[in-house]
């Protein structure tokens, strides 16, 4: 209990209205409850032993208090504003039932309903109905809705929507013009792809009409990925630009297979669902193909916010592949700094002018991150080199298959908050990786090899040369942020010479 020092007023756990004696109830919150409570005066004239519950805090979730005050409570109707779509259900009413499941002996009918829906307030009638269909399933015994939706008003007569896009599954997605297969003397894969023009007959996974701004780098770099991988996927898209720009409801540009899940549990949530695809082919519960890969898709955003999720993934070597693409900042919220921007570059939260000069410090490394995890393997890619991509992605799907864990991260073009123009996605792409701020090369087995390299192919270019080309970078060139200039000049050579090194010494 908690009494406010200045008003007096107490603040329980639960504010529990006529609840001392109360065999029927409504679990609502805040305005809604204060509603409810004048409907309890007039039942209890009538002689109905009617009450209110409502919590003022809900985490830690005050499961024992509400235990004890629906001991004797016969029927419990819980309204929520917020619904848990496909969960039978919201959040909080699967709350307080596990709750209630911890005290064998309770026998509280409980039932749901999701109200408020459109923004429609809630009033006394309402609170009337809750009551009336809480005392309905008293006196019977049962509820005959357990969970509904209430005050809304159903459209279109009925009618379903029509799906836009079939759903693809099958030999569909198998070119048979992929082969990967190991080499017993060097432990490596020899993968062996055709020329992308043969591989254009393979359908897209993800169809045209979503919603990415124009020269968006996600869909191609992501498509270029998935022309490696053969069979069915199931994808995981964790919250991000490729998930919101493909998914407006109720059209979805997925043709196959596709979980959405929050930032932080992405790996989690895919992890588990792999799991359980696995035990179900082991009893014969379902008949699937053999081939189906799991990915999850994330932003560098999501590497940041879910980097613990993905470790833990990686401690488990669950066999699925997780794929980052980095547009260097949170693009899909407003272009906020991530821990992938690269420092002096420019973001919504790392300005330009007097006092700041852009972001202040080094961007993270997830792709040594995740090879410190030990996972088979760890790949770069670029859309600007699709033969290298699509032959990471075939190495992918081999080793989530038959080995563990993979990671992969692709840099992506984002020509809104680079302030960049869109017909230059490409040329800034190849600048990144021939300046080798952002080298392709992958570890296979513990073993790190540049898969393509710039130097040696004398292609290398200055720093000037990808800076150029974006708005949020321009300023970098500028004669007084030439010491920010040369500080990432220093960075980005440590950081290459270091994975040189790598490449020539096995052991390191």
């Amino acid at each position: 209990m908690q009494k406010a020092k200045v008003s007096g007023r107490e603040y329980p756990v639960l504010d529990l209205y006529e609840m001392e004696d109360a065999e029927v109830a409504v679990f609502l919150l805040n305005s809604a409850a204060e509603t409810a409570k004048d409907v309890v005066d007039n039942l209890r004239k009538k002689g109905v032993k009617a009450g209110v519950i409502s919590p003022n805090i809900i985490r830690p979730f005050p499961a024992k208090e509400i235990r004890e005050a629906l001991k004797n409570v016969k029927s419990l109707l819980i309204g929520e504003r917020a619904d848990s779509y496909g969960g039978n259900g919201p959040n909080l009413t699967h709350e307080v039932k596990s709750a209630l499941q911890e005290d064998h002996e309770n026998k509280t009918i409980v039932q749901s309903r999701v109200f408020g829906l459109g923004g429609k307030d809630f009033y006394a009638d309402d609170a009337e109905t809750f009551f009336s269909d809480a005392i309905d399933a008293m006196e019977k015994g049962y509820a005959e809705k357990p969970f509904d939706y209430f005050g809304h008003v159903p459209g279109n007569n009925g009618q379903t929507l029509a799906p836009v896009i079939v759903p693809q599954h099958g030999e569909i997605y198998n070119s048979g013009l992929i082969h990967v297969e190991k080499d017993e003397e060097t432990n490596k894969l020899k993968v062996k792809i055709p020329p992308l023009r043969a591989l254009t007959t393979k359908p897209k996974r993800i169809a045209s009409g979503h919603g990415a701004c124009p020269g968006c780098g996600i869909f191609t770099g992501l498509e270029l990925f998935f022309k490696g991988i053969e069979g069915d996927i199931v994808v995981l898209f964790q919250t991000g630009c490729a998930y919101v720009t493909t998914t407006a409801y109720p059209y979805s540009s997925h043709k196959q297979t596709m979980i959405h899940n929050l930032f932080q549990n992405g790996a989690a949530t895919l992890s588990g669902t792999l799991e359980a695809f696995l035990e179900l082919k082991e009893r014969g519960e379902i008949n699937v193909s053999d081939d189906a890969t799991f990915v999850m898709v994330t932003g560098d955003g999501g590497m940041d916010i879910g980097m613990g999720s993905a470790i833990g993934t990686a401690l488990r070597n669950h066999k699925l592949i997780m794929l980052e693409y980095d547009n260097e900042g949170y693009m899909n919220t407003g272009s906020q700094m991530s821990y992938s921007t690269p420092k002096g570059h420019m973001t919504s939260t790392s300005n330009v002018g007097r006092a700041q000069k852009g972001k202040g410090f080094h961007h993270k490394d997830t792709a040594q991150i995740m090879a410190a995890t030990n996972i088979p393997y760890v790949f770069t890619g670029a859309e600007a080199f699709p033969q290298d991509l699509i032959k990471k992605a075939a190495k992918a799907q081999w080793y989530a298959q038959n080995v563990g864990t993979v990671y992969g991260k692709i840099l992506i073009t984002c020509p809104l908050n680079w302030k960049s123009d869109d017909r230059y996605g490409e040329k800034i792409i190849e600048a990144a990786v021939n300046t080798c701020f952002f080298p392709l090369y992958e570890v296979e087995e513990g073993t790190t090899t540049i898969t393509y390299h710039p130097e040696e192919k004398k292609k290398r270019v200055p720093l000037s040369e990808w800076l150029k080309y974006m708005g949020k970078t321009k300023h970098l060139l500028k004669e007084e942020n030439r010491e920010l200039f040369a500080e990432m000049e220093e960075e980005i050579e440590m950081r290459w010479q270091r994975l040189n090194a790598k490449h020539e010494n096995p052991y390191l």
